[in-house]
């Protein structure tokens, strides 16, 4: 199988994209202001209190506290060398904890706070780079840094601007917002809710048809968008029940792609579950976090950001926007100097409550 890593990098946020046989089979987005570990990093944690359920509270460094599994009994400010084995995970109104365990093997001073940011990105990497033939970026420096990244090892990197354009993240990242995605005869709505995400088929035309091509295509979206969790399928009413083994065969021959999961059978309502390990927060939750359907105050600031780094002319670019987003993008010095440095012109940040939408940027001249 051809498999190609399209890697789309800019200050704040890189994208990565897996293309298997010519079709873009997974979109993943690794934000470096947010990005503190990935699942398997080791810290050092300080036990700071509980959480509501009675479960230990720990303070593994860069602001982000932890739910500790699996604790032994130790006393308030104690420390210990955890594993990471969930990220924090926006819900709808509010964040779930991320999850850590006792890793009595790892020295403290080798898991003194969270790992650098080069390490944290090439974790994200490893994944994406299994059975990958070549690397694509869209410009010379973006491959020059993914080359030191990973140090000479790795399948051979290229540059092909119109590869990545052609898988257009920004379009799909745009659909995952909206959570609305054609399917042939009719459309799927994806909804997150606290309990699951919830997927809902609509379109007119045969049912059977409609249903068969959406239990097709919905393993495929989940991977892409990389969905866990709990997921429920809302298909369309069918007369019988032959109809609905039909759809069922089709969803479960279809959920191969998906690795480890359970699945429930269509039950006489038309009603499905796939559950998926959630160790991480999905391209929906990383663009809307807690406010799903709308970008969050976060992802305004990095489009701002991007933006302003790819802009063209001379002279200073400044970012005006509303307070909040500003105040996301003050709170990421690193990022806004590398986008500076990358334009080789100042970047200035302007507070304005009453400009128009999420920002703007003004090039000098």
């Amino acid at each position: 199988m051809n498999r190609t890593l399209l890697w789309d990098a800019a200050p704040g946020e890189m994208r990565a994209g897996v293309v298997e046989n010519g079709k873009l089979a997974e979109f993943r987005i690794y934000r470096s202001c947010w990005h503190a570990g990935a699942t398997g990093s080791h810290f050092t944690a300080r036990i700071i209190g509980r959480t509501s359920n009675g479960k230990p509270l720990v303070d593994i460094g860069g602001t982000i506290e932890a739910q500790l599994e699996q604790a032994p009994k130790l006393p308030e400010g104690a420390l210990l060398a955890v594993e990471l084995v969930r990220m924090p995970i926006a819900e709808p109104g509010r964040w779930k904890l991320a999850i850590v365990r006792p890793a009595p093997d790892i020295d403290m001073q080798s898991a003194a706070g969270p790992i650098a940011a080069d390490s944290a990105m090439r974790h994200f990497l490893l994944p994406l780079l299994e059975g990958a033939d070549r690397i694509l970026c869209g410009d010379a420096l973006a491959a020059r840094d993914l080359a030191g990244l990973l140090g000479g090892k790795g399948p051979p990197i290229a540059i092909d601007s119109a590869a990545l354009d052609e898988a257009d993240f920004e379009g799909l990242a745009d659909q995952a917002v909206r959570g609305e995605f054609p399917v042939e005869g009719g459309l799927l709505s994806v909804e997150r809710t606290r309990a699951m995400t919830l997927i809902d088929i609509d379109g007119g035309g045969d049912p059977l048809a409609l249903n068969l091509a959406a239990a097709q295509q919905i393993p495929l979206l989940l991977r892409l968008l990389d969905i866990g969790g709990q997921v429920g399928i809302d298909f369309l009413a069918l007369p019988d029940r032959a109809a609905r083994q039909r759809v069922d065969t089709a969803l479960a021959d279809a959920c191969a792609v998906l690795g480890p999961h359970e699945r429930t059978a269509t039950n006489g309502f038309g009603f499905a579950q796939i559950v998926r390990p959630r160790s991480r927060p999905s391209i929906p939750e990383i663009l809307c976090a807690t406010t799903p359907g709308r970008l969050s105050v976060e992802s305004r600031a990095v489009a701002l950001l991007r933006q302003a780094a790819r802009s063209v002319g001379a002279g200073t670019r400044r970012i005006v926007a509303p307070p909040a987003t500003i105040d996301v993008l003050r709170a990421w010095p690193d990022a806004v100097g590398d986008a500076a440095t990358l334009l080789g012109y100042p970047i200035e940040l302007v507070s304005d409550s009453s400009v128009a939408g999420y920002g703007h940027v003004h090039v000098q001249s």
